[in-house]
């Protein structure tokens, strides 16, 4: 047994066709579509020649359906309308797509993302935040997986195409439970911290690498090193009464303003941590991101 095969019609000559039964005129739907009355027709005649009768006569005034052209006039009307309505369905999604920004934040900065996100309650702009290490974002930064990035001491050996825009600074500063000896002093020197335990982050931490070589370059060893892991396990450790922590202020700015911790200034030379937003040059940027480094400049933690 033989089977004939299925007729194929594009979905534009129905939307076409849909059009000009609308407006009653070639010219008019050409007009509506955007098209020549060339195209128009030539849409027209194929579908006729598909259906195998006609559709539509002419007169003065434009064309009259025929009967068959009637019948098939709602089926086309169905079509147009589902078009429509993909279309702004694509329309929201994208839309939706470009106010969203990827944003990227270095464990030590995550008091910005706790202002970004209070900044965008509300805002058409969705800021999505992903907290890692300063090398790690750089590198998704560059792949395309996050728009932009708040690094620690990112402005050196960046990969091509990406640029970092410094936004704020802080120091270093060593962290003592509250009544420690040490709060009695305003700034101490390194060797000062020779008798205590050093309370650390996890080894990827550029507060950690830093701190680190701070100690080295003086040729001070603390009487204990003490690995935690996280941010909020040294925090942990220094309102117990744990040990001490080479860390910006503003990680334990909370801490320090209810009298948990004190802070104390380092007599030693390279203290300053730079914060950068590492992206692709600001001209290239959408609107959405560049509202959201625009946030940075404000914030003095």
């Amino acid at each position: 047994m033989s089977y004939a095969a299925p007729v194929r019609i594009a979905p534009e000559y129905l939307i076409t066709f849909n059009a000009v039964a609308e407006l009653g005129s070639v010219s008019k739907a050409a007009a509506f579509l955007n098209l020549s009355q060339p195209a128009v027709s030539g849409q027209l005649r194929s579908l006729t020649a598909l259906i195998g009768t006609p559709l539509y006569t002419r007169h003065a005034r434009g064309i009259a359906l025929t009967a068959a052209g009637a019948e098939l006039l709602p089926l086309a009307q169905t079509l147009a309308r589902t078009m429509t309505r993909v279309v702004d369905f694509a329309a929201d999604r994208r839309q939706r797509l470009n106010s969203t920004v990827q944003l990227g934040i270095s464990w030590t900065l995550s008091p910005w993302a706790i202002q970004l996100a209070t900044a965008f309650q509300g805002s058409s702009t969705v800021l999505v935040i992903h907290a890692d290490h300063t090398p790690d974002l750089i590198t998704r930064v560059r792949s395309g997986v996050l728009d932009a990035a708040l690094t620690v001491d990112a402005s050196l050996n960046l990969p091509e195409g990406l640029e970092a825009r410094r936004f704020s600074s802080e120091e270093l500063r060593v962290i003592v439970p509250a009544g420690h000896p040490l709060t009695q002093q305003g700034y101490v020197p390194l060797h000062a911290l020779a008798g205590e335990v050093l309370l650390w982050p996890m080894p990827e931490s550029s507060v950690r690498r830093r701190g680190s070589k701070l100690l080295e370059r003086a040729g001070v060893t603390p009487r204990a090193h003490l690995e935690l892991g996280s941010f909020l396990a040294v925090k942990q450790a220094l309102v117990g009464g744990v040990g001490v922590a080479i860390l910006p202020r503003s990680m334990v700015a909370t801490e320090i303003d209810h009298g948990l911790l004190a802070s104390i200034g380092l007599e030693s030379p390279e203290v300053t941590l730079g914060y950068h937003a590492v992206s692709a040059p600001l001209a290239l940027l959408s609107a959405p991101v560049r509202e959201v480094l625009d946030q940075l400049s404000p914030y003095s933690l």
